[in-house]
């Protein structure tokens, strides 16, 4: 009798594949996080979940697909990079499994594939929505140099054209010496909010100019550890729940005995999102709903679209806005 009952156990048994760029110069840091974030979860169910890794390099996704997963496996997470993504859901792989794959696509997924990924854009969307709900008189985007900037600022700009009636002033942040000129400037103008698209370093540098002004962020602009926000106070950020409401029960259990930088952290929520939510779908499908680590989720079209929440930096904190 034991054979079947080992037979029977060995059925239940939720089989989910780690398919990551570990042999990647370029993206092993961040497959690592991700790694550490699902296995924080999965290790949690060792009596029913077998995970195996699946490591490859930049060129050989498909052929790890191909060697790693058959048609036992249950679930498959990744790959990570754009580039991997793509060419996995253009593949002819011999067994496609239920495989959440953690990189934009640009289109609706094959089946069983699904996509779940992080985004600027619905940051970006996020922090103007905010700005509107906390009454800004007369905001005004401000662009540093750089392709994620550039990508923060199109998403506000779209979020604006489509959903507000008065028309959003905005400006290229220049050389250092003019932005003392550029914020007097605003003031004369009665500016009384800044939606800014740049990074940490231009933040920190341009915050002084801008005392009496609300600025609104996305994670684009918070790579800092907490530490070094301190002249940050009232900075409003959409960004992960995962680093914005860090004390939340259903996160205790996973969270990582070293804190990494912000954004390692955020691709560590991706790693416990996709876990959890496999775990949720285990052989049936995925929920169309789900309240992430990365932000609330809904599928659509095979790919979750994400709501991000939003937090205000308060003396070397960050902390939920609202309830």
């Amino acid at each position: 009798m034991q054979p079947a009952t080992n037979e029977a156990d060995a059925s239940s048994t939720l089989r989910v594949v780690l398919l990551l760029p570990l042999e990647s110069a370029m993206l092993r840091r961040a497959a690592i996080s991700v790694r550490d974030g699902a296995n924080a979860v999965l290790t949690t169910r060792k009596a029913d979940v077998s995970v195996r890794e699946c490591s490859y390099s930049s060129d050989g996704v498909v052929a790890a697909y191909s060697r790693c997963v058959d048609d036992k496996v249950d679930w498959v997470i990744g790959p990570l990079g754009r580039s991997d993504v793509t060419t996995l859901a253009l593949a002819k792989v011999p067994a496609l499994r239920p495989t959440l794959m953690l990189s934009p696509l640009g289109t609706v997924p094959p089946q069983p594939m699904a996509v779940l990924s992080p985004d600027l854009e619905s940051e970006g969307e996020t922090i103007a929505q905010q700005a509107v709900e906390d009454a800004c008189r007369r905001p005004v985007l401000v662009e540093a140099s750089g392709a994620l900037a550039n990508r923060v600022s199109i998403s506000i700009l779209s979020f604006w054209r489509d959903r507000v009636a008065t028309p959003l002033m905005q400006t290229t942040l220049g050389a250092r010496h003019s932005w003392r000129r550029l914020a007097d400037g605003w003031r004369r103008d009665n500016v009384d909010c800044v939606l800014f698209a740049g990074g940490a370093s231009a933040l920190s540098e341009l915050r002084p100019y801008l005392r009496n002004m609300t600025i609104y962020v996305t994670s684009a602009s918070y790579e800092l550890t907490l530490e070094r926000t301190a002249d940050w106070t009232g900075v409003r950020i959409a960004d992960s729940p995962w680093l914005v409401d860090a004390e939340r029960a259903e996160f205790a259990a996973y969270v990582p005995a070293e804190a990494p930088s912000p954004t390692l952290a955020r691709l560590y929520a991706l790693g416990v999102d996709a876990a959890r939510l496999a775990i949720a779908a285990g052989r049936d499908s995925l929920p169309p709903t789900f309240d992430g680590a990365i932000g609330q989720l809904t599928l659509k079209d095979g790919q979750y679209r994400r709501q991000p929440m939003v937090g205000e930096f308060r003396e070397r904190n960050l902390v939920k806005v609202g309830p």
